[in-house]
């Protein structure tokens, strides 16, 4: 599966914009990622090891709300991330 970066989380991944990853599950995913990329553990996982909620999911173009860790993925499965962002 592939992660695509844009943004902020394009700087995490050393400024790659396509990342390939070899997991079966989200949370598999996510694990492989942050061990390729630790700094980007604190951005996208809480004090529990769940996703902040400030992220937004898009598996292969489609908006996921609070994913389950649990979500399969296939090898074709294309995911990005959408971070809100507060201010004033």
């Amino acid at each position: 599966m592939t992660f695509e970066f844009n943004g902020m989380m394009l700087r995490l991944a050393d400024n790659q914009r396509t990342v390939s990853i070899d997991a079966s599950t989200l949370s598999d995913a996510i694990n492989e990622l942050t061990s390729k990329f630790p700094h980007m553990r604190r951005v996208l996982l809480d004090n529990t090891g769940q996703l902040r909620q400030a992220h937004r999911v898009l598996l292969n173009d489609e908006l996921i709300t609070r994913p389950p860790s649990t979500t399969p993925l296939s090898q074709n499965d294309r995911i990005e991330f959408f971070t809100a962002i507060a201010g004033g």
